[in-house]
């Protein structure tokens, strides 16, 4: 009997686990020592994926808010790759974790500042969503770009992704793009048509590739001057 007991009693255990586990609420964040929101874009587009974003200023160090992210993640039973298998494609930390039910990725990168503070970008991808939007609208991307990420806001659209490549050789590959799309190269890495502007920086990343940023504006048209009778 006592034995019959234990097997009802675990029966009933593995039910209230598996309803647990179906009423699960949708995954939150929760930053330590928040002192401030930031103002970041609501949603960027990655890959053609449209990510929605948030970002706060924490009074805490970036070891410590990453292992309290990474127990959270563990808590909501999302899948944590092991630090080897995280994605590192800036000089910040970034930890990633993904929903495999919803087939939703959460991804936080860890900035810290100097006056000791923590900036905290936090991102979510519906994956199910699938690619929307595989070509930029901000400019060309050199061949064999990746980790592509689009962001609007409204004084400027920025473009960013990574390439096996070195700068002159994309300096050169946007001159000769840039220049047939009726822009003209005024300073270095700024070019200007009569309407916009397109402003290039570069950057190495953690992984040896080189990181590219494509700014793009409208710019008012200069005034005609009138000419005298």
């Amino acid at each position: 009997m006592t034995q019959v007991l234990r097997g009802l009693l675990a029966g009933v255990l593995v039910l209230l686990a598996v309803e647990a586990r179906a009423q699960r609420l949708p995954f939150t964040w929760d930053v330590p020592k928040v002192v401030a929101v930031v103002d970041v874009p609501g949603t960027v587009i990655s890959e053609g994926v449209p990510v929605r974003m948030s970002a706060v200023l924490s009074a805490e160090r970036p070891e410590v808010i990453g292992q309290h992210l990474v127990s959270r993640f563990q808590a909501w039973e999302l899948h944590v790759p092991k630090e080897s298998l995280q994605p590192q494609l800036l000089r910040e930390t970034m930890i990633t974790a993904l929903d495999t039910r919803q087939f939703i990725s959460y991804t936080a990168i860890l900035q810290a500042n100097p006056d000791g503070t923590t900036t905290v970008f936090m991102g979510e991808a519906n994956l199910a969503q699938g690619r929307k939007q595989p070509q930029s609208t901000v400019a060309p991307m050199f061949p064999g770009a990746r980790d592509s990420m689009k962001a609007d806001t409204e004084s400027a659209r920025t473009l960013t992704y990574s390439v096996d490549a070195k700068q002159p050789e994309v300096e050169a590959f946007y001159r000769t793009e840039l220049g047939n799309a009726g822009f003209r190269e005024e300073e270095p890495r700024l070019f200007r048509s009569p309407n916009e502007e397109i402003k290039l920086s570069f950057s190495p990343t953690k992984e040896g590739r080189l990181a590219v940023v494509v700014v793009r504006r409208t710019v008012a048209q200069e005034p005609v001057s009138p000419t005298a009778d």
